[in-house]
């Protein structure tokens, strides 16, 4: 088999505070593969941004610091690459789209500028036929009038309209690899389901997406396998199928659960209250026990015998019964919806 687009081992990234150090990423593994939409689900706080801005080196260094690990893309491990490598592989082979599009729009240059100079620095492309691209993918991503919109400035759009402009940037380079941080949150339904038809057709050509939402309707509907992040670290992995269907981590449970209004978010435990070592979820588990503290994460074992999903939990080792667990679970992927 060939080696996945995107692969990371180890990562590790922390954050200098005043409070102390904040291990914003602490120990992550998992791959993208060629055509794969991968979801990074969690919490706010759970480490999810922080991860994705760690792949390409774009997270902001002071305060937070890469520590450990390796992010291989296409063969390049970046967290060694020079920043001239990096800089060629920004834009090009692994694009971002930010949660704030204020962080990716220069509020001095026109919009349609803005989709044009990503061609035209990745690609050997002319000045007309990059605008008429630009015109194209603007008006691919939902934005109404995209001629007369490719001369406004980002502070004349709509939150909704300049997140959408972020991706019309992002896809501007035809990356390998697309990162994309609630890239639909601020948009309409109407306009969600077209975005979500154009990623869709990304994969189908070949693109990976690596993409991170709170909106579990949309996990649903993208994704081929999901990671499950809370307190810096991947607690469960599987397909969209078998996580979805038996939610293996008690965490997962309680993310579903949330979804559905039954636990106030003002409930969840602080940041700085996530423990370091051993399950980082044990501090709210109502299944905790003394095996859960210490030492490093627990291992991941499977959650059925078909292996469909995978839990960092003690109650899959062995001496322990999660039977339980997976009944709370059930109730809570099995429950209305209204």
């Amino acid at each position: 088999m060939s080696d996945p687009l995107l692969a990371v081992e180890g990562l590790r990234t922390h954050v200098d505070a005043e409070r102390g150090t904040i291990r914003a990423v602490d120990g992550v593994d998992f791959a993208v593969e060629r055509g794969e939409t991968v979801c990074l689900v969690g919490e706010s706080g759970s480490g999810k941004s922080v991860t994705c801005e760690s792949l390409t080196g774009i997270v902001p260094q002071p305060p937070a610091r890469i520590v450990d690990g390796t992010v291989r893309f296409d063969g390049t491990d970046l967290l060694t690459a020079t920043e001239s490598r990096l800089r060629s592989v920004r834009g090009d082979g692994i694009a971002h789209v930010f949660q704030n599009p204020q962080r990716a729009l220069d509020p001095v240059y026109p919009v349609g500028d803005q989709v044009v100079e990503t061609m035209t620095i990745h690609r050997d492309v002319s000045g007309d036929a990059a605008r008429e691209r630009a015109v194209e993918l603007l008006d691919d991503v939902g934005i109404s009038r995209p001629r007369e919109r490719f001369d406004e400035y980002p502070h004349e759009l709509s939150g909704g309209m300049a997140q959408r402009v972020a991706l019309a940037v992002a896809l501007a380079a035809d990356p390998d690899l697309l990162i994309a941080d609630e890239p639909t949150t601020s948009v309409d339904v109407t306009v969600q389901a077209r975005l979500l038809e154009l990623l869709s057709d990304l994969t189908d050509d070949g693109t990976g997406l690596l993409w991170v939402t709170h909106d579990l309707r949309v996990v649903a509907a993208v994704a081929d396998r999901v990671l499950v992040m809370y307190g810096g670290t991947i607690v469960e992995r599987g397909s969209v199928e078998s996580v979805f269907d038996a939610p293996g981590h008690p965490y997962t449970g309680a993310l579903f659960d949330s979804y559905r209004e039954s636990t106030a978010a003002g409930q969840r435990t602080a940041r700085e209250d996530v423990p370091t070592d051993g399950c980082r979820f044990r501090v709210e588990c109502p299944h905790a026990v003394a095996d859960c503290a210490g030492g490093e994460q627990p291992p991941f074992r499977p959650v059925d015998e078909a292996d469909g999903n995978r839990a960092s939990c003690v109650y899959y080792g062995p001496g322990y019964d999660a039977d339980q667990i997976l009944a709370d679970a059930d109730g809570v992927a099995g429950g209305d919806d209204d």
